[in-house]
């Protein structure tokens, strides 16, 4: 099983939006060559896209283990940003 940190998610969601044409901010560098490391993002000459491998990851943590992942990733945040 794939395990993905907070800022792997964001950036595997980015290039998922992107690739449905979606406008995106931006897709953070670092996060999108281990991705591609992992098989799930690869390098074009207009820039980093989602790979079948991405997208079948996204649909299938779909919306309950990647909103889990990114809810306790946000609890986490909130939890040391109050200084607890």
């Amino acid at each position: 099983m794939i395990t993905l940190s907070d800022d792997q998610l964001t950036a595997l969601r980015n290039l998922g939006r992107k690739n449905a044409g979606e406008a995106v901010d931006f897709i953070n560098i670092a996060q999108a060559r281990t991705l591609t490391e992992m098989g799930l993002a690869h390098r074009e000459a207009s820039g980093w896209r989602i790979s079948e491998s991405g997208l079948a990851l996204l649909k299938h943590t779909g919306a309950s283990a990647a909103k889990q992942f990114a809810t306790e990733a946000s609890s986490l945040r909130k939890f040391k940003d109050e200084g607890k």
